[in-house]
């Protein structure tokens, strides 16, 4: 069983939410919750990923396969109370690796003080979780998360926004493919910039590269 990965991370998708971590040449598929994704962007930095020459990250890895689903799916932390903390949020039922994964858009400290203090508003806004689910949450976790109330992650009280946080993956990838055709990385940043401020709806890497590259074709 995998407990833990240490590696380049290789890629970033927040639509899973997921990253790659690379691993002497082998790339493992990691979900990750929403929490941590400023975290890790922090970690990436503007470093090019596609390039394969990511930065180092390590994962505290939950590992878990079923007879119904034999392919493991591994769920990565920075931090082990996190993993031990999602470990018994998958004992709810009705909430799987997935379904925990993409829930988690606060901090473990603040979801368990919300557990303990039976604060079922703030468990019913996280995603997927409704009255219903976050009554059995409460039911099941209540009086088991202590220690997890009191950790010291920063407290992340206010949800983390996904699309935010891919905006700003896909900006810095497309910053570096037009670095990659020669242009210095300031100069890249500066004509990404002008194109999303003029064109605010571009949304993914190939749409903001072409629309740099028109503009430098009609250039004098």
């Amino acid at each position: 069983m995998i407990t833990h990965l240490q590696g380049n991370l290789a890629r970033m998708d927040p639509s899973g939410p997921t990253v790659e971590v690379d691993v002497q040449g082998v790339r493992y598929e990691v979900l990750v919750p929403i929490v941590l994704w400023p975290e890790i962007q922090g970690i990436a930095g503007e470093s090019d990923l596609a390039g394969g020459g990511g930065p180092s990250i390590g994962l505290h890895i939950f590992y878990h396969a079923t007879a119904n689903n034999p392919t493991p799916v591994l769920v990565g932390f920075l931090r082990r109370a996190e993993r031990e903390f999602f470990r018994k949020f998958t004992t709810v039922e009705g909430i799987g690796p997935a379904k925990a994964a993409k829930a988690m858009n606060i901090s473990v400290s603040t979801i368990a003080r919300a557990i303990e203090q039976e604060d079922r508003a703030v468990l019913s806004k996280m995603p997927g979780i409704g009255p219903r689910s976050a009554d059995k949450i409460i039911a099941t976790l209540r009086g088991k998360l202590i220690a997890e109330a009191a950790m010291h992650d920063g407290g992340v009280a206010q949800p983390v926004d996904a699309a935010k946080m891919e905006n700003k993956r896909t900006v810095a990838d497309a910053v570096e493919t037009i670095a990659a055709l020669g242009y210095s990385r300031g100069d890249a940043k500066r004509m990404v910039e002008d194109v999303i401020s003029g064109s605010p709806e571009l949304s993914s890497v190939e749409e903001i590269t072409l629309a740099v590259l028109r503009r430098l074709d009609t250039r004098p």
